[in-house]
């Protein structure tokens, strides 16, 4: 374990920072309390994570945020939303429910849904509304051991 300078500093205009280097290890953490905002900063030599916290904002940028829990839950009032650059992803290992109280809109260059369970050989896809309409501008397949159209 190498030896880390510590250092507090007190600073009637600046607030109050807290700094921890642990040169052998080339990583500083530091903690910066002020007027404005409460900041946490970890900085090694690879890449460099900040926490930033207002009253009215969390702020954390980092190279990979990781969250671990028996359960979470987040609701906002207003919109929500998740973006990311390349691929995204959602995995239940049971059931999975999307719902909404107005238009659900899914979109894709290619959408595909399936419904399979390896160990059961029954399964189904449901599709109820008041309206349903099928549209392919070059042409509509359906395959299947009986086809029903009333």
């Amino acid at each position: 374990m190498s030896t880390l300078l510590c250092r507090i500093e007190l600073n009637k205009i600046g607030g109050i920072t807290i700094t921890v280097d642990n040169k052998d290890g080339k990583i500083t953490h530091t903690v910066v309390l002020n007027s404005d905002a409460i900041t946490t900063t970890s900085k090694g030599d690879s890449a460099t994570s900040t926490i930033t916290q207002t009253p009215e904002k969390i702020t954390m940028d980092c190279k990979t945020f990781e969250l671990t829990a028996d359960d979470i839950s987040c609701k906002s009032s207003k919109t929500t939303s998740f973006t990311s650059g390349t691929d995204f992803s959602i995995k239940s290992d049971s059931n999975f429910k999307a719902e909404a109280a107005d238009a659900v809109n899914v979109k894709g260059t290619d959408v595909a849904i399936k419904a399979t369970d390896m160990s059961v050989k029954a399964t189904s896809i449901v599709m109820e509304g008041t309206e349903i309409k099928l549209s392919g501008s070059a042409q509509i397949s359906a395959t299947a051991a009986i086809i029903k159209l009333q």
